[in-house]
């Protein structure tokens, strides 16, 4: 139904208007019906209807004043004048400030309005796709330029162009700075891999395009005309530049002000969608290779987010990325077999973290960090997923990594949980796996959890099968035959590193469960 409003300062003639069956049957619904232009404009504001009839000629705010001001706030609304004989000059007039047909109040009946009705329904499903096939054309040809910017962009960053190549690809893709004096702001998602497949190539595309509209109204709203010279482009892999262009000033301090006034514009941008981002600015470079080098120092800049935790992040020559990793991360690699086989988890751990405090020192690459454990994995017989490494976006995280090697190397997983089992089972079991060799108990579980006292051991009867003190001594004792299979300890070292103070029940559990003595089971692999 499209929804119609009858303006009219004649009460007889709106009432008149309303009681025509025409509405109905052509598919229109009367939404409000009021007395001048000042009372339609406000209604205009709340209801945005599809037509408009009004007369012309009305107290406070006339017919004519009510059209001008409801095409300057850009509504499509379809109007139907209503004309007295004398009234010309006005109908005129209406039609030139944007009224769309007039009909003499004298002929109105049943089938004249109906006919009316009919004809505006044809103009504004033409004028509908009309306006769809306008929008589409306007998108095509706004992508079509984004493809010829970021073509532009990415040869004059690889160095590709000549002059004469670079200023035919600037004016071909409307690019309106000379990139003379630049400098460059960019924006990057670090969990942008993680993302990106839980999307799909349509849907990223989609948030790139519409990111990079936001933006650029953002630095329209702080530059005014000069906007233009901030051009925005996504790179892909979750990479977005602000490609600035500061030819036209010649004073660095003005330079410099501009520069950081689009980095706060970009990074209120960045603080406002849904991803987290990370924000690197290059210095001002001059020449006309100053752009290349302004991106090269942005896109080094943005690796240091890794370890630094500042908003935004502008290039500073002192502080580099480490190319290699550092010696002890190859003296690791020589001896992780031997701590996995051995069970030297404290060894392991002591290396592990002198390679990342090295790392941070020297500001490595996270990539070269990546591949490193990679290598470990290998050495050991594990294995990181390369969403696990992407989810890793600090340095601090990469704690974390140890803490599987611990899980996966180093500790017994006891008795299986089973898939019905509910979180704060789980969590217990988790938490009895990371400290079954420390001297742990109901009350340490339950605090871990968030339960009181005596629930732990009712749900791991309910829900493992087994009780609280049943499962921690299978899960100590299947950790002991480990080290007696894969370690020279003595048994008594290997009932303290399996959670055992008391050796003799150590033996006696240990007998119980699996029956042979300690000694046996050794002699037996």
């Amino acid at each position: 139904m499209y929804r119609t409003m009858i303006v009219d300062d004649d009460f007889l003639v709106r009432s008149y208007l309303k009681q025509l069956d025409a509405w109905e049957k052509a598919g229109y619904e009367i939404t409000a019906d009021v007395r001048d232009g000042e009372e339609a404009l406000h209604a205009v504001r709340e209801q945005a209807p599809d037509v408009i009839v009004t007369d012309i000629s009305m107290p406070l705010m006339d017919g004519i004043e009510l059209i001008r001001k409801v095409r300057e706030m850009g509504l499509s609304a379809y109007i139907i004048v209503l004309s007295c004989h004398d009234d010309f000059n006005y109908v005129k007039e209406a039609m030139r400030l944007g009224a769309n047909e007039y009909v003499l109040k004298n002929s109105l009946d049943e089938d004249s309005l109906f006919e009316v009705l009919k004809n505006a329904e044809h103009h504004m499903n033409s004028l509908k796709k009309r306006n769809s096939e306008e929008e589409r054309t306007k998108k095509l040809i706004e992508a079509g330029s984004q493809s010829l910017k970021i073509r532009f962009f990415n040869e004059i960053v690889a160095g590709d162009m000549s002059s004469k190549e670079r200023e035919e690809r600037r004016i071909e893709a409307g690019i309106k700075g000379k990139y003379i004096n630049s400098a460059v702001v960019n924006m990057f998602i670090p969990a942008w891999m993680v993302i990106k497949d839980s999307q799909s190539p349509a849907e990223s595309e989609q948030y790139a395009a519409g990111f990079i509209e936001r933006l650029s109204a953002q630095l329209q709203m702080l530059l005014g005309e000069e906007h233009s010279r901030a051009e925005t482009v996504s790179l892909g892999g979750g990479i977005f530049c602000c490609f600035l262009d500061l030819s036209d000033l010649s004073r660095s301090s003005v330079m410099k002000q501009k520069l950081t006034s689009v980095a706060s514009a970009c990074f209120k941008c960045c603080r406002e969608e849904i991803f987290d981002y990370d924000i690197a600015v290059s210095n001002i470079c001059i020449g006309e290779g100053g752009i290349r080098q302004a991106y090269q120092q942005a896109r080094e800049t943005i690796k240091l987010s890794f370890y630094e935790d500042r908003d935004i992040l502008y290039f500073d020559s002192q502080k580099t990325i480490g190319t290699k990793m550092p010696e002890c991360a190859q003296e690791l690699l020589n001896h992780v077999r031997d701590y996995a086989a051995g069970r030297k988890e404290k060894e392991m751990k002591e290396e592990f973290f002198r390679v990342i405090e090295a790392c941070r020192e020297t500001r490595t690459d996270p990539k070269i960090i990546f591949r490193w454990i990679r290598k470990l994995d290998t050495a050991v017989g594990t294995e990181h997923s390369q969403e696990e490494l992407f989810k890793l976006t600090h340095v601090d995280q990469l704690s974390d990594i140890f803490k599987d090697y611990r899980s996966r190397i180093f500790l017994g997983t006891g008795k299986k949980v089973p898939e019905n089992a509910g979180t704060q089972t789980r969590q217990a079991v988790q938490y009895i796996r990371e400290h079954f060799k420390e001297q742990i108990g109901l009350q340490e579980v339950a605090d871990a959890v968030g339960l009181n006292f005596a629930y732990p051991s009712y749900l791991f009867k309910q829900e493992m099968g087994i009780g609280f003190s049943g499962f921690l001594l299978e899960l100590r004792v299947e950790y002991a035959k480990d080290l007696l299979k894969n370690t020279s300890y003595k048994i008594k070292d290997v009932a303290v590193e399996s959670g055992f103070n008391d050796y003799h029940y150590f033996s006696k559990a240990f007998k119980r469960l699996n029956g042979v003595s300690p000694a046996e089971y050794r002699r037996k692999f």
